[in-house]
């Protein structure tokens, strides 16, 4: 991924609106796999070298994505009123997954920028479930960057239960008191690079 640096992005998103749709289903949610939403949120910082807002994300994924989306919706769910319910529920999955993606960039901005070697790879995050890969004296850490919250909580659990971790994992669990607020984001801070420090 391209190098972003903090100043940058705290920038870019200070005025960024996140608004999110209390509509969930229960299937689009948990057991429907789209398209991965951060192959695209990383497409477009690499296409354009900054962070999207919420709806040009929504738009970019969607554009990115139409014919397998349409395909696949067609074929699972016939009825035309039930179809556009689970494409709003899917919209609404994706703004609320939006926040971490922009989390998880800085993050990887904030640590690059103490010097340490770190990476992000949008294949191990939907496969393997890991956020950022730290490498300290040749041994690499696995980390995972999540909310405080029971939402986060629980998603982090059910990555638990669908992936295998191999090697040495970190969880990185963010909580506002500790976090940096930039507009409406809760950000990483120095004192969680120093937790990426002990834990290696």
């Amino acid at each position: 991924m391209i190098h972003l640096a903090t100043p940058d992005i705290e920038k870019q998103i200070a005025h960024y609106k996140l608004q999110f749709d209390s509509q969930k289903d229960e299937e689009i949610e948990w057991r429907y796999q789209p398209p991965p939403f951060v192959v695209a949120f990383v497409a477009f910082i690499e296409a354009f070298r900054r962070i999207p807002s919420p709806d040009e994300f929504q738009k970019y994924y969607i554009d990115q994505n139409r014919d397998a989306l349409q395909k696949e919706f067609d074929a699972k769910w016939r009825e035309v009123s039930v179809r556009n319910r689970k494409k709003h529920a899917l919209v609404a999955r994706l703004k609320r997954a939006y926040p971490s993606f922009v989390r998880d960039v800085y993050f990887l901005a904030l640590l690059r920028e103490h010097g340490w070697q770190v990476e992000y790879d949008a294949t191990q995050d939907v496969e393997g479930g890991v956020d950022l890969s730290v490498t300290h004296d040749g041994h690499k850490t696995q980390v995972h960057v999540y909310l405080d919250s029971p939402r986060s909580q629980q998603g982090r659990a059910k990555k638990n239960r669908r992936h295998t971790f191999t090697g040495k994992h970190l969880d990185v669990i963010l909580r506002r008191t500790e976090c940096k607020i930039v507009g409406e984001f809760w950000l990483p801070t120095v004192e969680h690079v120093e937790l990426i420090k002990r834990g290696l």
